[in-house]
C-alpha cells in the first residue's frame, strides 16, 4: 500500500492532478476508511436482514460472513477487495483505520456484540483469528477465481466453509447443528 503513489492514484481514478487525491480524499488512511465503507453499506443491508432471523451462534457467524462472501460474489471478476484487505491489514497504521471502518457500523457491531455473547468465555480470546481467517480465505478465493482456478459461483461455498471453521474455532459447533445450506 505505501508504494502507491497519490499520483497512481490519481491516474487510476482518471484525474490529471497528483493533488487531487489529497483535495476530494485526504490521507491515504482516509482513501481506505473511505473505500471500506463504501463496501459496507451492501453488506449492512443484508446483515441487517439476516440479524432479524438470527437464532444460534452459526447464524450469528453467518451475519458476520456471508454479506461479505455475497458482496464478493457480486462485484464479478475480477475483483479486488479481499485480496487489497488483505494486503491493508499487514500494515499497522492503515490496519486499525480498516478494522475500526469496517467494524463500526450499527449492523456489523450488533452482529459482533451478540456472537461475542453467544459463545463460550474462553472463546472470546480467538475472535482476531476470526478476522484473520475471513480476509485471509476471502483474498485466497478472490485470487483463485481470478487465475481460472476456482468459478465464480464458488463464494456460497467459500462462506459455509468460513462458517463451519469458525465455529469450531469458537467452540459452537456440534454435528447436529451443521448447516450447509444458503443461510439466508
Amino acid at each position: 500500500m505505501h508504494a502507491v503513489s497519490n499520483r497512481q492514484i490519481a491516474e487510476a481514478a482518471g484525474q490529471g492532478s497528483n493533488s487531487a487525491v489529497g483535495y476530494h480524499i485526504g490521507t491515504k488512511a482516509d482513501l481506505v476508511a473511505t473505500i471500506i465503507r463504501m463496501h459496507a453499506v451492501p453488506m449492512d443491508r443484508m446483515r441487517t436482514r439476516m440479524l432479524s432471523r438470527a437464532t444460534d451462534p452459526r447464524a450469528l457467524i453467518g451475519c458476520v460472513v456471508l454479506p461479505l462472501t455475497r458482496h464478493l460474489a457480486e462485484l464479478g471478476v475480477p475483483s479486488w477487495y479481499a485480496r487489497c484487505s488483505a494486503q491493508i491489514l499487514i500494515d499497522p497504521v492503515l490496519r486499525t483505520v480498516a478494522i475500526d471502518s469496517a467494524t463500526s457500523t450499527p449492523p456489523m457491531r450488533a452482529a459482533m456484540d451478540a456472537l461475542l455473547a453467544a459463545v463460550p468465555p474462553a472463546a472470546v480470546a480467538r475472535a482476531g483469528m476470526v478476522g484473520h481467517l475471513i480476509i485471509h480465505t476471502c483474498a485466497d478465493h478472490e485470487r483463485d477465481i481470478a487465475g481460472g482456478n476456482a468459478p465464480p459461483g464458488s463464494w456460497p461455498q467459500t462462506g459455509n466453509l468460513l462458517i463451519d471453521a469458525i465455529a469450531d474455532l469458537l467452540g459452537v459447533s456440534s454435528g447436529k447443528d451443521r448447516h450447509r445450506g444458503d443461510n439466508r
